[in-house]
């Protein structure tokens, strides 16, 4: 076996560890985009008061920073 095989066989194991990787983090996006969908729906208000809270604290950090 030379090194271009090696190389080649190296690559490909490469291109599908990644492709696995990628496939898997798809799916756990995709899981936790639909968990966040289902809850949102389910506390509407309690998740806009969360984000408007977040909001206000982001904004304060934000415009403190230039001092």
């Amino acid at each position: 076996m030379n090194t271009r095989e090696m190389t080649d066989k190296m690559s490909d194991k490469i291109s599908d560890k990644f492709q696995d990787f990628q496939k898997k983090a798809t799916e756990t996006a995709r899981n936790v985009g639909e968990q966040t969908d289902k809850y949102v729906r389910e506390n509407t208000w309690q998740s806009i008061g969360m984000a408007a809270v977040l909001g206000c604290v982001v904004g304060f950090l934000l415009a403190n920073r230039g001092d």
